[in-house]
């Protein structure tokens, strides 16, 4: 399988990247223009919001969840779409074993996952309002350092082979 991978270069991951990221764009643009996000019971809230004086828990409150969470899907999608490519370049540029000719396809998938993954999160935290930089930062040493243990698992498992 590494074989057929590394003839084919960037290709599955480019492809797969495009295809990733044009399902989620399809996705989010039924979901948006086809899905009513709030409870039908529960539109003074639409004049509330029109008006400026809903918040952001009344809100989430009366949100339809599961379109809340086919959006939140939609957008890792998208966003691991955009991923892939580069993740790809950066672990051929700068990865591990710098000698072999191609990365590892599921550990750039999963790399890229962690970036769809995070962006899903901010955006989640952004819904609430409640987003921050230090929050998104945190977030994000968290997921880096769990590709890293993830990595070094990985690492010691080939040793002892």
């Amino acid at each position: 399988m590494r074989n057929i991978f590394s003839k084919l270069g960037v290709l599955p991951a480019l492809i797969m990247g495009m295809g990733l990221f044009a399902l989620g764009l399809i996705t989010m643009n039924h979901i948006v223009d086809r899905w009513w996000p709030f409870d039908v019971a529960r539109l003074d809230l639409v004049r509330a919001t029109a008006l400026g004086v809903a918040d952001a828990g009344s809100l989430m409150g009366a949100a339809n969840n599961e379109a809340i969470f086919a959006f939140l899907a939609a957008v890792m999608l998208a966003v691991t779409g955009i991923c892939l490519p580069i993740a790809y370049f950066l672990n051929k540029r700068f990865g591990v074993h710098s000698d072999t000719a191609v990365p590892e396809f599921f550990i750039v998938l999963r790399q890229s996952m962690w970036v769809g993954l995070w962006a899903t999160f901010c955006v989640w935290l952004q819904m609430n309002r409640l987003l921050g930089f230090a929050i998104a930062v945190l977030v994000a040493v968290i997921f880096i350092l769990f590709e890293f243990l993830l990595q070094v698992r990985t690492r010691t498992a080939t040793v002892h082979q």
